[in-house]
């Protein structure tokens, strides 16, 4: 089978693993006992193209990825996914990212490659809040080759 897509990062550096803790729960005020619920992890996610290049026969379409925790609880992201193809060819690996509660994650220089365009590309990233809560993030990416104005003056 030929891959007709790629994903990755052009930092040149490998995925860093973060040292994690174990968290303390936090409890949303006012709950107490069997009836206490925990706060949950309130994770944005924002895609930003930065570059386009045509290398190796693929269309590479690279962006800066934001995590932005909103609501004052740490997420840890574990895995990832990456499909293009109008959605019909995935590449996942695992990661570990950690967005601490009420900051930002940048991940720069991360890219998305079809041999085809115009694609629809989507991002996905699964992990845990820091009470346990499964958290989720997607994004869906409209892949267009870019265009240059050109001044005829």
């Amino acid at each position: 089978m030929i891959a007709v897509f790629l994903a990755g990062c052009d930092d040149g550096s490998p995925e860093q693993a973060v040292e994690q803790t174990t968290p303390t729960p936090e409890i949303t005020s006012g709950a107490t006992g069997a009836a206490a619920v925990t706060k949950r992890a309130d994770l944005r996610f924002k895609v930003e193209p930065i570059g386009y290049l045509f290398t190796d026969g693929r269309h590479r379409f690279t962006q800066n990825r934001r995590f932005t925790e909103i609501s004052g609880v740490g997420v840890t992201l574990t895995r990832g996914r990456v499909c293009v193809n109008q959605g019909q060819e995935c590449v996942e690996a695992n990661v570990t990212y950690r967005i601490n509660a009420g900051k930002e994650l940048v991940q720069p220089n991360h890219y998305v490659a079809t041999e085809t365009v115009p694609d629809r590309a989507m991002v996905q990233y699964w992990g845990t809040d820091d009470n346990g809560n499964p958290v989720s993030v997607r994004t869906e990416l409209d892949l267009i080759l870019p265009t240059q104005a050109i001044n005829p003056n």
